[in-house]
């Protein structure tokens, strides 16, 4: 039983460079309906000794924000740290291999922010070889994030990756510094396939390094994917054959965040290996059979968002093909 869940990626505390305490911090997940984070201060992960008790807070995915003059890294649920001084635009993978070794999930952030002089090491410049080190791409980074060409770029990029047979989960990250209000800041949610809604940062890692990540802006697309008997999930791999695809756009989910952006689901669209195989309207569920080449695939859905048509609202990681 896969339960979905909503998580801020990636968030800052007065450990490092944000405003909130790691208590504030919490109190405005609650506000947004996260049902968890990860915390991922510069550098440290000493604003985790000042979160309360387990039982009394909302899950944390403990993780680090690998700042570095080359690109910022996400390393989350490692069992030990690896120093990040060393590490050189060429040597990436000695590092990325030490924190898979320690347990570790590893997510490239921003990596088409813009970089120095204004933000020296936020562009990502490191020379990855081994991807099979690399878990996931944030490809939407900040509030609003269909305004920034920057996210139009890394999704483009994930996107060119896949299609050279790399296995990348996608996510989305607030960078949360400060304090925003509902209904005024439209932050994005990652949500997360828990195994019977496993919480414990096993479940998390697990759910995340499977790939079983949804993101979205606004509405939750219920993806029923079936292979005979079998149900799938994003992040898994599909036998060659025919699949049965059921997608209902799911608006209560969170709705509170999202509704007073005026966002409206108008069509779904099937990609296959970057290409649209099909698009329908979201009004009601859609329901079809595929049978596919190998590669990948992903929904997408979009619509209206205040006066802007036609936006990219939410979208799936792939789902690959054998």
């Amino acid at each position: 039983m896969i339960a979905w869940k909503c998580f801020e990626m990636h968030s800052h505390t007065r450990h490092s460079d944000g405003e909130f305490t790691p208590e504030e911090l919490l109190r405005y997940a609650r506000k947004f309906l996260y049902d968890g984070i990860a915390l991922t201060d510069h550098n440290t992960m000493s604003g985790l000794d000042a979160l309360g008790p387990e039982e009394e807070r909302i899950p944390v995915l403990p993780g680090i924000e690998w700042t570095t003059y080359y690109g910022h890294m996400l390393v989350l649920g490692a069992d030990t740290y690896v120093d990040w001084r060393s590490a050189r635009p060429d040597t990436i993978d000695e590092y990325t291999g030490a924190i898979k070794r320690a347990g570790g999930l590893i997510g490239i952030a921003h990596p088409f922010n813009l970089g120095g002089p204004l933000c020296t090491g936020c562009h990502w410049d490191f020379q990855v070889k081994n991807w099979d080190n690399i878990d996931y791409i944030e490809v939407w980074s900040e509030p609003h994030p269909q305004r920034h060409f920057k996210n139009h770029l890394a999704f483009q990029w994930w996107t060119d990756l896949l299609n050279q047979g790399r296995r990348l989960a996608a996510t989305a990250g607030w960078d949360w510094h400060g304090p925003a209000e509902p209904g005024q800041t439209l932050p994005s949610a990652t949500w997360l396939g828990l195994r019977e809604g496993d919480f414990r940062l096993a479940g998390l890692r697990e759910a995340l390094g499977a790939g079983r990540v949804l993101v979205s802006s606004g509405p939750f697309p219920d993806i029923r994917l079936l292979q005979g008997e079998k149900r799938l999930y994003p992040g898994d791999t599909l036998e060659r054959g025919p699949f049965h695809l059921r997608v209902a756009v799911d608006d209560t989910k969170r709705r509170a965040i999202w509704d007073s952006f005026d966002i409206r689901t108008e069509r779904l669209c099937l990609v296959h290996n970057g290409k649209p195989v099909k698009s329908v309207p979201a009004a009601s569920p859609w329901e079809e059979s595929f049978d596919l080449a190998p590669g990948w695939i992903r929904l997408e859905g979009y619509g209206s968002l205040k006066a802007d048509q036609d936006q990219l609202l939410f979208f799936s990681s792939p789902y690959y093909l054998g």
